[in-house]
């Protein structure tokens, strides 16, 4: 029997530039913008889910203010990453090393991101 490599699968799957509809990102893959109906210090108030080829949902993160408008950060499978959202369009990158005070503290931060 052949030793059959398994597939490869990128580092940092969520990044790259996304087409915004509404609270649908379409990019390298599909992610969705949830809002909570209510919240703790602990929760943003706003959450993303990856929606997989066939429909189902999964939980990706809360989505917590970054450090200026129109910024925002999540953390997905450990990896740290930069979301910056306009009204037609988003852009995901892998962020700095560290853990900023928006991600995984119970900072009290909100987001209203744009809907």
């Amino acid at each position: 029997m052949a030793n059959i490599a398994p597939p490869e699968r990128s580092s940092d799957p969520l990044t790259g530039q996304y087409v915004r509809q509404g609270s649908k990102l379409t990019g390298p893959v599909t992610l969705l913008l949830v809002h909570r109906a209510s919240t703790t210090k602990a929760k943003a108030e706003t959450f993303v889910l990856r929606v997989a080829d066939d429909g189902k949902r999964s939980y990706v993160s809360s989505l917590w203010d970054g450090p200026s408008p129109g910024t925002y950060a999540l953390e997905y499978r450990g990896v740290r990453y930069a979301v910056t959202l306009t009204d037609d369009a988003a852009t995901v990158t892998t962020g700095p090393a560290g853990s900023p005070q928006y991600i995984n503290g119970a900072s009290g931060h909100s987001t209203s991101a744009p809907r």
